[in-house]
């Protein structure tokens, strides 16, 4: 009886329409994404770091549908794939670890808020500005280290997410205007101690004036903002010596990121001037020396 039964289709097309549908879910959310994007850069009251993280958020809202929807149509055939090829599934899951693990790592940073676009970070080894980032990937835009760990390199790192699960983030956002920046000062020969605190006190303290006033505002907002307790934002002078004996200066400014090059160089430049300048003998004792006779 079941067998005079009749469908109305030839199930062996099924598949077909599983593409028909592929592809039409694939063109309209294309077609969304680009009015979406289109919308947002029309909003010129954004700030260009707001206009980005609302595009990259768009396009993973859109990928993520488009997975959804391709899974949703295409369930069927993966069951029975799923169910007849067991072993090479496994197979499948062992090759793909690391995909696995990136995409781990991106429900890792979605779960935790652990950075945003335009958030300066630093992953494992790896310093730089947020400029995208994706289920599988994240882009950066490089710093330099040491003397130029302010100023971008130019290159972009695309770090896999898969390393946010075995390295520590640090987001360094709260301090992106203003920076806790220490530098040294190596002087040799070793000049006289007497008045050398005071000296470069005055130094650093006539350099950092212009900025003492909207070190002191950022660190209290920030306290606020983050419920930490941050050392004080007054210039810190400190005199060590180095392994092989040499006086050291070691001061840390709390300023401007953009202003911390500048200030260093500034700052070295004047006190190596003052401690040369303390060295050259005084013309009046330089004649020679009279001899007392018998």
């Amino acid at each position: 009886m079941l067998e005079d039964i009749s469908l109305p289709f030839d199930p062996a097309l099924l598949p077909q329409f599983d593409l028909l549908a592929s592809f039409l879910l694939l063109l309209l959310l294309w077609i969304a994404r680009k009015i979406v994007v289109r919308s947002i850069r029309a909003r010129t009251e954004l700030a260009p770091q707001d206009q980005r993280r609302l595009i990259t958020s768009a396009r993973n809202v859109f990928l993520l549908l488009l997975l959804i929807g391709l899974v949703m149509i295409w369930a069927p055939q993966l069951r029975t794939f799923a169910l007849s090829l067991t072993a090479v599934a496994v197979a499948i899951v062992v090759a793909t670890k690391e995909l696995i693990l990136c995409l781990s790592g991106a429900v890792l940073r979605a779960t935790t808020r652990a950075f945003a676009v335009g958030d300066w970070i630093e992953v494992g080894e790896n310093r730089g500005e947020v400029t995208d980032h994706t289920v599988l990937a994240t882009t950066l835009q490089e710093f330099g280290a040491g003397p130029n760990a302010y100023v971008p390199t130019g290159r972009t790192i695309v770090v896999p997410n898969s390393l946010l699960l075995t390295a520590p983030v640090r987001n360094q956002s709260a301090l992106r205007d203003l920076t806790y920046h220490r530098f040294v000062v190596t002087l040799d020969p070793t000049p006289r101690i007497g008045g050398a605190h005071a000296l470069v006190s005055d130094i650093v303290g006539r350099h950092y004036a212009p900025f003492r006033d909207e070190a002191a505002r950022a660190n209290a907002a920030i306290e606020r903002r983050t419920h930490s307790d941050l050392p004080d934002p007054a210039p810190l002078v400190r005199f060590r010596t180095s392994e092989l004996g040499k006086l050291r200066v070691e001061v840390t400014l709390f300023c401007p990121a953009n202003a911390a090059e500048r200030l260093e160089s500034e700052i070295t430049l004047e006190l190596l001037s003052a401690i040369e300048a303390d060295r050259e003998p005084d013309p009046m004792s330089s004649s020679s020396p009279v001899s007392e006779a018998d």
